[in-house]
């Protein structure tokens, strides 16, 4: 499997930067909220899905790294076998979590990971990366406030 994908600021979240492609469209609502992206260069697979906020203003987006069979899976499944898959494929691994607006694209990024030895629910997995968005602004915004300035 392949590291955490590289973000750019400002990128489309379905298309989040120059080095990967959409190569398969999972859902989509105005929007693809879900799909498989690949690596130009080196192959590498990465599912991502918009896991809060999709119809509003602000919206909550994560990225896993998968293997090559792991896409076609999903390419494969549907419904509920799908959401399960989904779900698997974003616990105890490393993901990349975006806070992404509707005309500003993506804002911040996160890397987390979120492990649960119980079944996990997407509004708790939601909840988790919103949770851990924002402790991360919090803490970029301390460190700008206790800068000296000259």
């Amino acid at each position: 499997m392949s590291e955490r994908i590289a973000l750019q600021l400002g990128a489309c979240p379905w298309a989040p930067s120059r080095s990967v492609r959409m190569i398969h469209e999972l859902n989509y609502y105005d929007m693809p909220t879900e799909g498989i992206l690949k690596r130009r260069l080196l192959p590498s697979y990465y599912f991502f899905a918009c896991i809060d906020g999709v119809a509003t203003e602000y919206n909550l987006w994560v990225y896993s790294a998968i293997t090559w069979a792991e896409a076609r899976q999903l390419k494969r499944l549907e419904a509920a076998e799908l959401r399960r898959l989904e779900v698997g494929l974003l616990v105890n691994r490393p993901l990349v979590v975006a806070m992404a607006s509707e005309d500003g694209g993506i804002l911040h990024q996160a890397q987390v990971q979120i492990s649960d030895h119980l079944k996990v629910e997407e509004p708790k997995l939601a909840r988790q990366a919103w949770q851990r968005v924002q402790e991360e602004i919090s803490a970029e915004a301390g460190a700008i406030e206790r800068m000296a300035y000259c």
